[in-house]
């Protein structure tokens, strides 16, 4: 009888096809975004996260790489893992300020510079650098054994903190604004804040599972050997973002299938 709780074929199996949908969902979503009709500047900074994700794809056939014995590559992975994982959370926390930018204040967002949204890329790839180089200190033992997890806590609660405070002020903007008197470009930003948000939401609570799991480990309240199916939940993170935008967004859609026939004849 196959032992669930140790690395076997079955969650090879798993890790490997999340790998593949990852890398495949995020770099049709690049291809997508980056076509002429989609190069506007607030999809920059999803492209951005795009890339963010498919790092997370490369981090998860890592994880299958070194869970099949190559445990050279463990150092790697982890500081890989970290660098990836959080630049991914981080974006999402910069896209709902520009989102709540663009809700209070529609006529400055239209004006905001190039320059603008070259720093909001810049600043999670930024912030996960910083993060992932301290962490570095761990495997050298210059931290104490609790600082790392501490870490993870508030790089994970401070993004989610500031994306459920910037969807609450717009969901209060929208509220007080009724949709019948809203130009067609503030129903397509209101359309998009929505997308996104769901795009969030969807990723914290696939995040949220195993930040509880790091913390119940630490204090030995569960086997660390039984975190493989939430670990796989929090790599999903990477490939939800490609599933909400084909069914929220119809141009995305069609564009994307556009792509998919160009590249197949």
């Amino acid at each position: 009888m196959m032992d669930f709780y140790k690395w076997n074929p079955f969650w090879a199996t798993c890790f490997s096809v999340m790998a593949f949908l990852i890398s495949v969902g995020n770099s049709l979503t690049i291809a997508t975004l980056t076509r002429k009709k989609f190069r506007k500047r607030p999809q920059f900074l999803l492209i951005s996260l795009a890339f963010a994700d498919l790092l997370v794809g490369c981090a998860t056939t890592l994880y299958v790489i070194v869970e099949c014995r190559f445990f050279a590559l463990l150092f790697v992975f982890n500081i890989f893992d970290m660098f990836a994982g959080l630049s991914s959370i981080f974006h999402l926390a910069v896209i709902s300020l520009e989102r709540l930018h663009a809700t209070l204040r529609p006529f400055r967002h239209r004006q905001l510079s190039l320059k603008a949204y070259w720093v909001a890329i810049a600043t999670p790839w930024v912030l996960s650098s910083s993060v992932s180089t301290l962490m570095l200190t761990r495997f050298r033992g210059m931290l104490h054994a609790g600082v790392p997890l501490i870490i993870v806590i508030i790089c994970l609660t401070t993004p989610l903190l500031i994306t459920c405070f910037s969807y609450l002020v717009i969901w209060r903007k929208r509220r007080i604004s009724p949709e019948n008197v809203r130009s067609f470009r503030q129903n397509q930003e209101a359309r998009l804040s929505m997308t996104i948000f769901l795009v969030t939401a969807a990723s914290f609570m696939t995040w949220i599972p195993f930040l509880f799991f790091n913390i119940m480990a630490t204090v030995h309240l569960i086997a660390e050997s039984a975190g493989f199916c939430i670990k796989l939940l929090q790599f999903s993170n990477s490939v939800v973002n490609f599933v909400i935008y084909i069914i929220r967004f119809p141009s995305y859609r069609k564009a994307l299938f556009s792509l998919c026939r160009f590249s197949v004849f």
